[in-house]
Formats: C-alpha cells, structure tokens, sequence
C-alpha cells in the first residue's frame, strides 16, 4: 500500500495541537503506539488512508501533513490565561474551532443588528483599566438594571445566574454556554485550559461560558467577562478559585476586582462576617444571602483579610469534589431544543429564527447557523418561546 510522504515535523504539531499522545493516536488507528512513534521520528510513513485519519482525528486539513512547517495561528483574540504568573500551553484545536464557529455566528449578528438599525452599545469600552472596580461594577448594574432587592427575589445562585443572563442579553450582548465542540459529543471542552472567553464589540459582543465549568464558577466567569466588555477588550479567562489571584497583567487583575464587588460588595461582606463563626458554615450562610456559591464569597472573604487563605483552600476542595459529583450525574441528556438555544444564546437564536421564518434566509443555512437540522427549526421555536 502506497505510504504517504507527510512531514514528521507536521505530525508532531497536530497531535500537541489536539491534545493527543502517540498512544491515543495507535489506539484511534488500531495500530501500535511503536508505529506512531516510528512515523514521528521519519523512520517510517503512514498509509495514504491512515495520513487522512490523522488529519481527521487531529482537525486538520488533510493537506498541512505535506507543509514545510506548521503553520502560525494567530489568536484573533487576546490570551489572558495564567498559571500563577506563568503563560499557559498554546490553546489546542477544540478551543480554536470553537471560537470559529462563536465568531461566525458573531459576524452575522453583527450585519443583523446593523440592517436592523441597531445602535452601536455605548457600554462597551466605556472605562479603562485605570478605573476603580467598584465604579465598573456599579455602572454594569445601572445598565442591566440589576439591584439588590432583584437579588433577594431570587430563590437561589442558579436563578440568580439565570437572571444576569437574561438581562445580559436583553441589552444586546450574547451569551452563549457549551460543554462541546458544535454539536459533537467526542470534543469536549477542557475547563482546565479555559473557563471563558468574550468578543468585545460595539454591535454585536459575545461571552461564552465554558459548559464543562461548574455553574458554581460560571457566575463569576459571566461577570469578569462582562467587566472586559465595559473596558473594551476581547480576550479567553481561565481563572483558577484554588489559587491566589497574582496576575501580572492589569486587566485580569480589574476584571476579578470587578466580578468580586459586583456579586459580593465588599462594605456589606464586612458587614455581615462574624470572625468567631466557623468558615464553612458562614460563607455557605452567606451564599444564600448574596446569591452565589460559596467559594465565591469564601473567595471575597480571603481577598478582604476577613479569613486565611489556608481555609478558603480547605473548603474550596470539599466543594470541588462537590461540583464533580453533580456534574457526573448531570452529565448528558436533557431537552436538545434548549441546549441548542443555550449554545447559541437566546439573542442569536431568535434573530436566526425570525430571520429564517420571514423567508430572508434559507432554512438550510439557519439550521447550519444554530446547529440544528432544518426540519427541527419549528420544534426549537415553539420550545424557546413555549418558555415565555
């Protein structure tokens, strides 16, 4: 059988880029992890029919085994991902196709708005990182007309999460949340590599909120990304609750304050905290009063010298091992309408839907938009608004 003459060089990029060792990728061809190391090395070639499997199971273009060099892939967004201080792995091919995918969606939104009339949104980019934290979170509630009683009306943080949403999109900016590659169940998203990441844009902003994160932390991540939208920056979070917030960099330093003061002010915070009491049982207390997890407010507690960090830690690994346990058994299912909504985001979805049942855009390509089989367009209707 004829060996395909790819570049080792090449094949050694795109399993790092996919995330996939040597031993993954016999295991995917039903070959030996040897032959993979030999293929590597140059010491021998792959078949013409497994150099395609490679470029399918790597996402890539079946082409880029034959190139010279790997080719550079420039973020379009900026990368704000640390590891303490240090800078983190290049982001891998799922994170890249997916922001694919999340800007093309934006690109059409952003030409809707506009044949719509829609005005340019006057919040983004409105401060800078020289402003206070506090003046960001106040503005951002002023403008989604969020207030501290809406808070208390709500039962609990995943209501509360689910508000901030609402209000989020209701002015103008979309909010999407997936666990997965587009519609492909064997690319999950690594929360590990990222927890968010936000398109700031005067039309047509994005956050998307990594739906492999626990919801707990997803609440956080919703307004640290909001925080980049009011001082106009794009950019991929990752933010780490187990460790110290050090960023060297201004901008992830201000988002946090931000998020930190919005969901849990720091005056009423000291105002409530009882240093006599035990850690756990207070910022669990104290949740259900601010409307978000505990290790958010067992966070803000350590960042405002009301607890030691070596608590916070204590009960941050309790409540991990807690959000595992939920995720497990969460995992999968669930009604496929509102997950497809909950991918694109409520805005997105609508627009599309709208655009489509008024014949100004084939059902074919709305359904290749949304995710969703055009015969399927009507069923995602009537469950989107059936919840209205």
């Amino acid at each position: 059988m004829a060996e395909a003459q790819i570049n080792p060089t090449i094949l050694t990029w795109a399993l790092q880029r996919a995330g996939i060792d040597a031993h993954l990728l016999a295991e995917k061809l039903g070959t030996a992890s040897t032959r993979v190391n030999s293929w590597e090395s140059g010491e021998r070639k792959p078949t013409f029919r497994q150099a395609q499997r490679i470029a399918e199971i790597t996402h890539i273009p079946f082409g880029y085994l034959y190139l010279q060099q790997p080719p550079e892939e420039i973020l379009p967004i900026a990368d704000f991902r640390t590891i303490g201080n240090d800078p983190v792995p290049p982001l891998g091919a799922d994170f890249r196709d997916l922001l694919d995918e999340v800007l093309r969606k934006q690109a059409w939104f952003r030409e809707y708005r506009q044949q719509h009339g829609h005005q340019q949104l006057e919040f983004i980019g409105r401060f800078n990182v020289r402003n206070a934290a506090a003046d960001i979170a106040v503005d951002i509630g002023h403008v989604l007309k969020i207030t501290p009683q809406d808070r208390l009306k709500c039962q609990n943080w995943e209501e509360y999460l689910r508000l901030l949403i609402e209000r989020i999109e209701s002015v103008g900016i979309l909010v999407m949340r997936s666990g997965i590659v587009g519609n492909n169940t064997h690319r999950p998203l690594s929360v590990d590599e990222f927890r968010g990441f936000v398109v700031a844009d005067i039309y047509a902003p994005v956050i998307f909120l990594n739906g492999k994160d626990a919801k707990a932390a997803q609440i956080f991540t919703v307004i640290h990304e909001l925080a980049h939208l009011w001082i106009g920056e794009s950019g991929v979070s990752n933010e780490q609750f187990d460790a110290p917030y050090e960023h060297d960099r201004d901008i992830e330093r201000l988002c946090n304050a931000t998020a930190a003061e919005f969901l849990v002010p720091a005056n009423e915070l000291r105002a409530r905290w009882r240093d006599r009491l035990d850690f756990a049982a207070q910022v669990r207390e104290l949740a259900r009063a601010f409307k978000v997890s505990g290790v958010v407010v067992g966070r803000r507690a350590v960042e405002l010298r009301l607890a030691p960090w070596d608590a916070f830690s204590t009960f941050y690994q309790v409540e991990r091992a807690a959000w595992a346990a939920t995720a497990a058994r969460q995992a999968g299912g669930g009604n496929p309408y509102r997950t497809a909504a909950s991918r694109n985001g409520k805005l997105l979805t609508k627009a599309v839907l709208e655009t489509a049942f008024e014949g100004r855009m084939l059902l074919r390509e709305a359904g290749s938009l949304l995710g969703v089989a055009p015969a399927n367009l009507k069923k995602l209707a009537s469950s989107l608004y059936g919840e209205e």
